[in-house]
């Protein structure tokens, strides 16, 4: 375990991440140096395709095993180093410590489940010291839902793509993360919506004090 400073929440030093392919690896990242500290909205800019999702799905450990490779670096979340941690200790801290926001919220949700099924899905593997409905009810609200109910019946095809990015937005939240990683949360919409994402993500990350990394090769968006 790492000494580091108290209000620092992550630190990445030195990331590099690869792909192996016909017995070669070849570098996605290279030499990937940042911290955030708790409760500070972060800014991950680069071209697209320049690695800012894989370094993202890295400090998650949601890269395919067979296929990808830590090159070097560490990445210390409140002093554990997440590129060393088993996968049960990962486990305990995705989607209850740090948790993410896709670009495609239609790919990452499962078409043959309720809304309400999906939701709920996060506290089957984490305890939770309350009513898990309540939580899901509240968080909607809280990302502009006024009819939480008809919301929780439908599945994922019968909301707009706004709507969706919303329910994930509700979804990364629901086990009260420290730090939120927002993948280009916007790609997919149209510029209104774009915009109410975008303060919707501000003004949630205010209210509950989270940490946000916020991935865009749009310069305009941060």
């Amino acid at each position: 375990m790492r000494e580091t400073s108290s209000d620092v929440l992550l630190r990445v030093e030195n990331l590099s991440l690869g792909f192996r392919s016909n017995g070669r690896v070849t570098a996605v990242t290279e030499g990937v140096n940042f911290e955030i500290r708790r409760g500070e909205v972060f800014g991950l800019v680069g071209e697209s395709g320049c690695g800012k999702t894989v370094t993202c799905l890295g400090l998650l450990r949601l890269l395919p095993v067979a296929g990808s490779t830590v090159l070097s670096g560490h990445a210390w979340y409140q002093g554990r180093d997440l590129l060393k941690l088993s996968t049960e200790e990962m486990r305990g801290i995705r989607g209850s410590e740090i948790a993410m926001i896709f670009q495609e919220p239609s790919a990452a949700l499962n078409p043959l489940l309720t809304i309400r099924n999906q939701l709920l899905l996060p506290f089957k593997h984490h305890p939770y010291d309350g009513s898990p409905e309540k939580r899901i009810d509240d968080l909607l609200r809280r990302v502009g839902f006024s009819d939480p109910e008809r919301v929780l019946r439908s599945y994922p095809h019968e909301l707009s793509g706004g709507m969706l990015q919303r329910v994930m937005i509700a979804h990364a939240l629901l086990l009260g993360p420290k730090l939120l990683l927002a993948d280009e949360p916007t790609t997919a919409l149209d510029v209104t919506v774009q915009a109410q994402i975008l303060e919707l993500i501000k003004k949630l990350q205010r209210e509950l004090g989270m940490a946000v990394i916020f991935v865009t090769h749009d310069l305009g968006v941060v």
